[in-house]
């Protein structure tokens, strides 16, 4: 949606994500403006509406803390392949930017919602910060 507003709309959103865009107006901006965002929304809509299935369908996991994230951050950890990582306790950030709000955080367990949600962020070529592995192929958790 962000690469379509801009490239095809001339719309410049200040951010975006899988599931978000956030739109900054200003006093400067007229009521045509807004109106020019909201019909390039339409259109869009309308030009690329795809069935849902498959889908990511959520964005907000409750997360299972298991463990303070000062604990887990400052505890003895070893490095597993993201996949073998369920069911551990992380001991590591792992954040999709924009908007920067962590999918998992130290002291969270793991689980296959949070896997499921890594996995299609990296699919959809968000930029993933927070492990020391940026690939994210590999994942810090607590021993």
């Amino acid at each position: 949606m962000y690469d379509l507003l801009r490239d095809d709309y001339g719309i410049q959103i200040e951010f975006g994500d899988i599931g978000n865009i956030l739109a900054i107006l200003s006093a400067g901006d007229r009521r045509m403006d807004v109106e020019r965002l909201i019909s390039a929304l339409a259109e869009i809509k309308r030009l690329h509406r795809k069935d849902p299935v498959g889908l990511f369908d959520h964005e907000y996991i409750d997360p299972d803390v298991t463990m303070s994230p000062e604990a887990a951050f400052y505890a003895k950890k070893t490095t597993v392949p993201l996949r073998e990582s369920l069911g551990r306790i992380a001991g590591e950030f792992v954040m999709s930017y924009p908007p920067g709000i962590p999918i998992l955080a130290p002291g969270e367990r793991v689980t296959p919602d949070i896997l499921e949600h890594i996995e299609f962020a990296k699919a959809k070529g968000c930029f993933m910060t927070g492990p020391q592995d940026m690939n994210i192929d590999n994942i810090q958790v607590v021993e």
